[in-house]
């Protein structure tokens, strides 16, 4: 007796697409790759999965992206007939959920215990969660206390402020991994306590909107750590928690984040489609700041998706805007001209104007202070491929040099794809010996300790 039936679902779903197991095998690695994952699958591999054997979680749901890429339509695992994921399953939190602040509270202590952990970061992207952009200001009912006690003042509102300030500049300076954990406890424990008291109704939103900024930079965070399906899951809160705030503002911000989020793991439809909605979310009124923000986003979700003259307008109005706003320096309050520029050129880069994507991305660098170590790096990174793409080898090596002098302080998941694109794009000038000095370089940085993945996935699951 056979111990596997023959896999027909996803011999269908080849059929389909036109691939080969080959073509399956190579995107379920890109896939992967994008998300912390180290695979090594061939057609051998996805030969197995035909006969019937199926591979361990997360990957039932990264071939089901793949085909949902190629297929333009929804794939779910289960169609793969790979089966459904052992992992706890993604369980969003919608804007409008009654429960919104106990539910992320549960999500934050089970993220701060590893055995619980384990189960949360275990699941694949979700690329069909795309939350709807609910924004009735009518129906907003701010949560009401849950427990009696003194009451909340405002000076909580400005500790909130203040911790939102100093997570972000510790995820830049040293990169997500550094002191996440520390984050998602100080929200599970005193954030969920503030929350649980009585407050004026005006604080209570304040707070709110305090609490949805520190599980946005928590999502951002977790997401540079190389946990792509639970920082999904802190967006979706940090967009409930908004939502319950009354604050447009950070709603559409945190969407504009998911559009990152998708654009970095392939996902450009998706992208778009929430660069879209930042927009309309944020409403007709918004800051000029947050306009030039969204706007800048939007511009590059257009132009992967070939709409160029669109991108190109929404460059402009992004400078326009950007020249307009005032306000305090924060995440949330101003967009950094180092910022601007640094979009802009990525956007110029995939219209094809690679010049014009150099002098921005210098420009982005003189912004830079010396705090800003990880996207300092980035720049470096985004600028050494390009003028490596266009034939100027030693600037190139220069900006990798640069690069990794940083690249030791760095917790990041970016800045190790960063060093590992260093090495393939190197590789072929290994026998100048600038290339070659930087590739050792490389080398020995990517055997230290801090260059480890920071989500470990086994080569065959």
């Amino acid at each position: 007796m056979a111990r596997y039936q023959p896999n027909k679902r996803l011999s269908a779903l080849l059929a389909e697409s036109g691939w080969s197991a080959a073509d399956l095998a190579r995107a379920v690695n890109v896939l992967g790759d994008k998300q912390g994952l180290a695979f090594r699958y061939d057609r051998t591999s996805v030969a197995h999965w035909l006969s019937g054997s199926r591979p361990r979680s997360p990957v039932p749901d990264l071939v089901a992206a793949a085909f949902s890429s190629r297929t333009g339509r929804p794939v779910t695992a289960g169609e793969t007939g790979l089966g459904r994921s052992a992992a706890a399953p993604f369980m969003p939190i919608e804007p409008g959920d009654a429960d919104a602040v106990l539910r992320l509270v549960a999500l934050l202590r089970a993220d701060v215990d590893p055995a619980h952990r384990a189960g949360l970061v275990a699941n694949a992207y979700q690329q069909e969660a795309v939350p709807q952009p609910i924004w009735r200001p009518a129906s907003f009912t701010v949560p009401a206390a849950r427990s009696p006690g003194r009451m909340t003042e405002r000076a909580e509102v400005r500790t909130l402020e203040e911790m939102s300030m100093l997570f972000a500049g510790l995820a830049d300076r040293h990169g997500g991994a550094h002191a996440r954990s520390a984050l998602a406890l100080y929200l599970a424990d005193d954030v969920g306590r503030v929350l649980s008291r009585h407050a004026p109704l005006a604080v209570r939103r304040q707070l709110l909107a305090g609490t949805a900024q520190l599980v946005h930079v928590l999502a951002v965070m977790t997401a540079d750590a190389g946990y792509p399906s639970l920082s999904q899951q802190y967006f979706h809160a940090a967009l409930s928690v908004a939502h319950d705030a009354g604050d447009r503002g950070i709603y559409s911000i945190t969407m504009r984040a998911m559009s990152v989020q998708a654009l970095r793991l392939g996902f450009r439809p998706q992208a778009l489609h929430l660069a879209e909605a930042a927009m309309n979310a944020a409403g007709p009124h918004m800051e000029p700041a947050t306009h030039a923000f969204l706007l800048n986003q939007r511009a590059l979700a257009r132009a992967h998706d070939r709409q160029s003259r669109a991108a190109r307008a929404d460059l402009d109005m992004a400078q326009t805007q950007h020249a307009l706003a005032t306000g305090p320096p924060g995440p949330f309050t101003m967009y950094a001209p180092a910022g601007l520029h640094y979009q802009a050129a990525r956007t110029l880069l995939v219209l094809g104007r690679a010049h014009e994507a150099i002098h921005s991305w210098e420009i982005s660098l003189r912004e830079r202070t010396p705090e800003q170590r990880r996207t300092t790096a980035l720049t470096l990174a985004a600028l050494a491929d390009t003028e490596l793409a266009i034939g100027r080898l030693e600037a190139a090596c220069q900006h990798w040099s640069a690069f990794l002098d940083l690249y030791p302080y760095l917790h990041s998941i970016r800045a190790r794809q960063a060093l590992v694109s260093l090495r393939r794009g190197l590789r072929v000038h290994h026998r100048q010996p600038l290339a070659a000095a930087v590739l050792e370089r490389a080398r020995a940085a990517l055997q230290s300790p801090s260059a480890q993945p920071l989500r470990r996935g086994p080569t065959n699951p």
